[in-house]
């Protein structure tokens, strides 16, 4: 399970990661967090989970493309 996991969150196309991106927009939107105990929840969960698999794909795109390179 977590290596199934791993290999499609860390390998998000920018599309997928475009849309995480709306979605968090939209949640913020929705919810408003007003003080600040729940501004940084929302940082550290939602936008901040999305630049984890933004730079896990990142990373995975560079090894990928490197190693081609080097065939």
């Amino acid at each position: 399970m977590i290596g199934a996991f791993g290999k499609t969150f860390f390998r998000a196309t920018p599309q997928q990661l475009f849309m995480q991106l709306m979605i968090d927009i939209l949640w913020y939107v929705i919810f408003k967090p007003t003080d600040t105990f729940s501004l940084w929840l929302y940082i550290l969960i939602l936008p901040g989970f999305d630049l984890v698999s933004a730079i896990g794909s990142f990373w995975n795109y560079v090894k990928d493309n490197k190693s081609e390179k080097n065939k």
